[in-house]
């Protein structure tokens, strides 16, 4: 399984890790208002969706006919935190990986 080897990435498939949690990380959060934004986009109904930003608060809203069908918020500072702690660590690993893999490399090639 090299391929799950941080030392052997390249920096597309750190990209390409980021994109995959941060689309994870939408579904999760969002994939359960995803029934009642279907229901209120649905032709013939009377629906809205509204997000919003307040009061350091992030805000997203479904009503179908005036009933509250799902809502759901949270705080800025832990959406950021969400946002962009995981792909920090994730490069921090990385770089890591990628200078012992580079040392020992270079050890290899001074031995010979």
């Amino acid at each position: 399984m090299s391929f799950l080897s941080l030392s052997r990435w390249r920096p597309y498939q750190l990209l390409g890790a980021w994109v995959a949690y941060w689309l994870g990380l939408l579904l999760v959060a969002l994939g359960p208002a995803v029934p009642a934004i279907l229901r209120a986009t649905r032709e013939g109904v009377k629906g809205e969706i509204n997000a919003s930003v307040g009061d350091a608060m992030l805000s997203f809203t479904v009503k179908e006919a005036g009933q509250v069908t799902w809502s759901g918020s949270v705080h800025l500072l832990t959406a950021a935190l969400w946002l962009a702690v995981p792909p920090l660590v994730s490069w921090l690993f990385w770089l890591r990986a990628r200078g012992s893999s580079m040392r020992s490399e270079t050890r290899v090639g001074m031995s010979s």
